[in-house]
């Protein structure tokens, strides 16, 4: 019964995103509309990732000709961001305001839907790396650059401009770091490399200083809850960042999280069959981008086999 309900929240949610979309784009909301959007994407923070989908899916629709929309695999030189590259005016407010209050000059979103390289972007002097199955919106005012993530991994070197993050009910700024947010579920994880980070709920305030890697839940009520945070050794963080240059640096790792890792870039997916074989461990460093590397070092670091059947490529003993 659960489940049934769970499925039928979640089409609800998917046609009410669509319908929100489709309005925003139409023609600038009524502020009795506004405000109706706006509760409805701070009531759930499911409901602010199925509109980041909606509207990704929606742009990606209207503009997939246009030459601007194409992004340079890492590790080609970085390219500009700007607000003619993604979206039209019709950028929702709604979302734009729960990232900063103040008049917004620039706005814009990026959805990596499919399994590819990450993307390295310029804005504004600020370096981000953008993960494949990730999804966020950008805003500009005078004084400060804002991001809301609403799920995957991003990568954020700020350099030369204050930026402020949004994930959820939670708040980061910062004016110089280095570090990776990543929002799976009710868990967000920050990976602090160098810099400072001043951090906000609706009750909490704290500041962060690099190296530490800092561990968040939402919580069923979307409270946030600081869970534990630690030291940053400097060889971990080396390893943490290889994703950003669209590499795998595996040190001990099992075959279950080297497998979850690959799966986000490839359209051939790996299975493990043979449960044993999930917890054993390898080390090695691999492209992302080639799974088929990756297989055959595996299977023989392991001593174990390999079967390949289309887009799958199975684990046995």
């Amino acid at each position: 019964m659960s489940s049934t309900t769970s499925q039928t929240d979640g089409q609800q949610r998917k046609e009410d995103a669509a319908r929100w979309v489709a309005l925003t784009d139409e023609r600038t909301l009524l502020p009795d509309e506004q405000e109706q959007l706006d509760n409805w994407l701070q009531a759930d923070t499911r409901n602010l990732g199925a509109f980041v989908r909606a509207k990704s899916i929606y742009h990606a629709l209207d503009y997939r000709s246009s030459q601007h929309m194409t992004a340079a695999p890492v590790p080609t030189p970085s390219q500009p961001l700007s607000r003619r590259h993604f979206l039209t005016a019709a950028c929702a407010a709604g979302v734009a305001t729960l990232v900063t209050p103040k008049a917004i000059t620039e706005y814009f979103s990026l959805r990596h839907r499919g399994r590819q390289a990450p993307q390295r972007y310029q804005w504004h002097g600020n370096q981000i790396i953008v993960d494949a199955r990730s999804g966020a919106y950008f805003s500009s005012t005078q004084h400060h650059d804002a991001i809301l993530i609403a799920d995957g991994r991003i990568g954020l070197q700020i350099q030369r401009r204050l930026l402020h993050v949004t994930v959820g009910t939670m708040w980061f700024g910062s004016k110089k770091a280095d570090f990776d947010i990543s929002v799976k579920g009710s868990e967000v994880m920050v990976s602090l490399y160098s810099g400072t980070l001043n951090w906000k709920s609706h009750d909490k305030s704290s500041k962060f200083t690099s190296p530490n890697i800092i561990l968040f839940s939402q919580g069923s009520k979307n409270t946030p809850v600081l869970v534990n945070k630690k030291i940053l050794p400097d060889d971990d963080a080396f390893t943490r960042k290889a994703w950003r240059n669209g590499q795998i640096i595996m040190n001990n790792y099992t075959l279950t999280e080297a497998v979850n890792e690959f799966n986000r870039y490839s359209d051939v997916q790996c299975l493990i069959v043979s449960p044993n074989l999930g917890q054993r461990r390898l080390s090695g460093s691999f492209s992302l981008l080639k799974v088929q590397d990756f297989v055959q070092a595996a299977s023989i670091l392991l001593r174990c086999k390999t079967r390949q059947e289309k887009n799958k490529i199975f684990f046995y003993s």
